[in-house]
């Protein structure tokens, strides 16, 4: 059911879009309202006059309803509303007049609802100026008509009491004043309040659409800096697969002592770099809030060992002695979790507590804290003897950048994005980094994560992987077109007897695979003509079913995290990130070469 206010307001839509100031939106459709009510009032005096052979009345009555029509035809063709409210108030002006001079030769109190009427339209639709000029000219015809009226005024009460015609004029002149500087105070008030709220909203309208552009900028910067740093580490992550890579092949060809010594250095310091390249990287993923944890199963205490076997190294230089405890309840416990991320954390805390330990020792000790049916919660505590940090800098530490002291950072070197990257890495496991210390004591850093786990000794064993020597029969396909890359790659496989087929690009891979068969794939994702993820879904495409089940491994310098994602949705089984370790690809291969026998297998049954 359609209610008379929205007909109306139906009526004006139009106007009051078109207007932006919420007072003119308001003034029109009290004018709307005043227009269409006066046709209805209007029409019913139209038929009592008649009915009443009120001439004169049926005429001025008949002149407001033609009036009326008028009006609102002109507000709605030609949207000239203020035009149309001024000529409602001379009409309304006009009747007072005609009530004093011609219809009813007194101040009665339709003459008086005029005039209150013609003041209030005059101050709401038009301001304090013109409100001033309509109270004028409706209030000082009563005065001058009070004035030269020569009635006498009284009280009533017990008996009449004459009132003098002075006193009554001045009386009814100081109520109209009242009611008029009423109507004045209220609306200027009203009028500056709102023209302030007004204003202050447009002030924050402006500042909101800046503050839009300035964040659109900001975003558009993060993701111009994010591309930035991506492309530098991958063009960095490049050369070094070369160094680590040929540094590998090279440790693996027995080489004199006085050259595995400059070997190990070169490898050593090539890590380390890329270390730092993969610090920055994940900072950048962090800020981001691209980085997600993975959900894998793995054994936990497997995990910490080749951690603790990665530092030793480093451990031995400085001559500290490097302890590990892990209780036996963790001997062989599969555990649920991101072991990636895990590793991360330990190594950056082994690091930081080896790189500030001259003398003393270095523990790693894992303590089982509550155990469920399914859920466990470990604490993992780093503990060293090094330099200690004072109470006041404890938390600065975990901020990026940020070091104790600037001699600290001048002594010890380092970018300061370690523990910040701990802390970040933390609390996506939802557990926070805790810190004990003393200047020239030690440091002890922990925390405290829950798995959910599988019975120890229970985890399904992995079938038996093929000996080294069976995975020299291998036929690989690697594309690739990066000479360096090529030669790395090359001499990887060529320590364990494999002889593999390059392919400067995916479209030249594609044509080998399609003139002989292979048992995996090593695929670049980034090459000319036909770049790996469009070759893997061509290869998938392939009529031969054999052939389009070729295991493909996706070999990238870049380590977004959406990699793993596009890798899949390309149809490829794996990835493996440059630099890589010879050990993760023969991993890589076995799991490759294991699935796909499965896979056949299950086709033939």
């Amino acid at each position: 059911m359609t209610y008379l206010p929205d007909y109306i307001e139906s009526i004006f839509n139009t106007l009051v879009v078109e207007e932006k100031n919420p007072i003119n939106q308001a003034r029109i459709k009290i004018l709307g309202y005043i227009l269409i009510l006066y046709i209805l009032f209007t029409g019913v005096l139209i038929v009592a006059y008649s009915l009443g052979s009120e001439t004169l009345h049926l005429l001025r009555v008949s002149i407001v309803f033609v009036s009326t029509l008028l009006l609102i035809a002109i507000a709605y063709y030609t949207h000239a509303w203020k035009i149309v409210s001024h000529i409602v108030i001379w009409l309304i002006t006009l009747a007072v007049w005609s009530n004093l001079s011609i219809y009813v030769h007194d101040v009665n109190i339709e003459t008086l609802q005029f005039v209150w009427f013609a003041c209030a339209l005059g101050f709401y639709m038009h301001g304090l100026k013109w409100g001033w000029f309509y109270a004028a000219i409706n209030v000082l015809p009563i005065l001058a008509y009070t004035a030269m009226d020569d009635k006498t005024y009284f009280y009533l009460s017990s008996s009449p009491h004459l009132v003098s015609h002075g006193t009554y004029l001045l009386v009814i002149s100081y109520n109209f004043f009242v009611i008029l500087f009423l109507h004045y105070y209220f609306f200027k008030a009203f009028n500056h309040n709102f023209i302030s709220l007004t204003e202050a909203k447009n002030e924050l309208k402006e500042l909101n659409e800046k503050l839009k552009t300035t964040l659109s900028d900001v975003e558009k910067l993060s993701n111009s800096r994010m591309d930035f740093v991506s492309t530098i580490s991958h063009e960095l992550r490049t050369p070094l697969n070369g160094v680590i890579g040929l540094s590998n092949a090279l440790l693996l060809q027995n080489p004199r002592e006085d050259q595995e010594e400059n070997l190990a250095v070169l490898k050593f310091s090539a890590e380390n770099l890329l270390s730092l390249i993969n610090d920055v990287l994940d900072f950048n993923k962090f800020d981001s809030d691209k980085a997600e944890l993975e959900n894998i199963s793995f054994n936990l205490s497997s995990l910490i060992r080749n951690i603790f076997s990665s530092i030793k190294l480093k451990a031995q230089e400085k001559m500290l002695d490097l302890n590990l405890h892990i209780p036996d309840e963790l001997e062989d416990q599969y555990v649920t979790s991101d072991p990636t991320r895990l590793t991360q954390v330990i190594l950056n805390l082994l690091n930081n507590s080896i790189k500030f330990t001259e003398k003393g020792s270095v523990t790693l000790h894992l303590q089982t804290l509550k155990r469920s049916a399914d859920q466990m919660t470990i604490r993992f505590i780093v503990k060293d003897t090094g330099i200690g940090i004072e109470q006041d800098k404890q938390l600065d530490i975990f901020e990026p950048f940020t070091q104790a002291s600037a001699s600290i950072n001048r002594r010890y070197g380092g970018t300061g994005l370690g523990l910040s990257i701990v802390k970040k890495v933390l609390r996506m496991f939802n557990c926070n980094i805790n810190l004990i210390s003393k200047p020239n004591e030690g440091t002890e850093f922990f925390f405290d994560i829950d798995f959910l786990y599988e019975a120890a000794n229970t985890a399904a064993a992995p079938e038996e992987a093929p000996a080294l020597q069976q995975i020299a029969h291998l036929k690989i396909l690697v594309a690739e077109d990066n000479p360096v890359n090529i030669l790395v790659i090359k001499k990887t496989l060529e320590q364990w007897g494999i002889i593999p087929v390059i392919a400067e690009n995916g479209f030249i891979a594609l044509q080998k695979l399609k003139q002989e068969d292979f048992d995996v794939i090593l695929m670049d994702l980034y090459m000319p003509e036909m770049d790996g993820y469009e070759a893997a879904a061509y290869i998938r495409k392939l009529d031969n079913n054999t052939k389009a089940c070729t295991p493909i491994i996706a070999l990238t310098a870049n380590t977004n995290e959406d990699i793993a994602k596009r890798v899949v949705e390309a149809g490829m089984n794996d990835y493996l990130s440059k630099p890589f370790n010879p050990e993760h690809l023969l991993k890589k291969l076995r799991d490759s070469l294991l699935q796909n026998d499965q896979h056949i297998g299950a086709i033939k049954k």
